[in-house]
């Protein structure tokens, strides 16, 4: 796939949402500064040079060929794509796959990124473990043990929380007991 990818990134025109209607008056034949103040009074100027350059490097049986193998791997990639809901586990599978097969090399900088955005996931479930700790021991007469986990749309209040994220096993005790063991 890495000969693919510079079909798919870099030039304006092939980008812009007119694309097919940009090739289809350079085939035609118009003119470069013509198709560029079209563009511009549709509010998607592109430069006559740079149309120029799309015309010359891309306009070709090769590039079009290469473009669409790259399409076609791409819906065929993306047919195997399993979308949990969580952007970050996809984005994180899926470079774990381009890595392990030599078509991705990250940076050092990139892995302590994603590194840093696994620690602070960890960190809000911890937090809101040891909210939920704490909402036992100030709400009087019961703790609550169990795990939180992730939901859909924010929550107001913490009545709500607990309800949608801990499966809760609920005991009276006493106050020597809940410090015991929360210790």
């Amino acid at each position: 796939m890495t000969d693919l990818a510079p079909v798919l990134t870099g030039c304006h025109v092939c980008r812009s949402p007119l694309v097919d209607l940009i090739n289809a008056r350079i085939k035609k034949g118009m003119a470069d500064t013509a198709i560029s103040k079209w563009l511009e009074s549709e509010g998607h100027y592109v430069s006559r040079i740079t149309l120029g350059k799309h015309k010359r490097d891309h306009l070709t049986s090769d590039h079009e060929s290469k473009r669409i193998a790259a399409a076609e791997a791409l819906q065929k990639q993306a047919k195997t794509i399993k979308f949990n809901g969580d952007l970050a586990s996809l984005v994180r599978d899926q470079v774990v796959s381009l890595v392990e097969s030599g078509t991705l090399m990250p940076s050092l900088a990139e892995g302590l990124r994603a590194q840093e955005i696994i620690d602070r996931r960890q960190e809000k479930s911890s937090d809101r473990e040891l909210a939920i700790a704490l909402a036992g021991i100030l709400g009087g007469s019961i703790v609550v043990d169990g795990t939180a986990t992730e939901i859909e749309g924010p929550t107001d209040t913490l009545v709500q929380v607990l309800e949608a994220t801990v499966q809760a096993q609920v005991e009276p005790v006493d106050d020597g007991a809940r410090l015991e063991k929360l210790g």
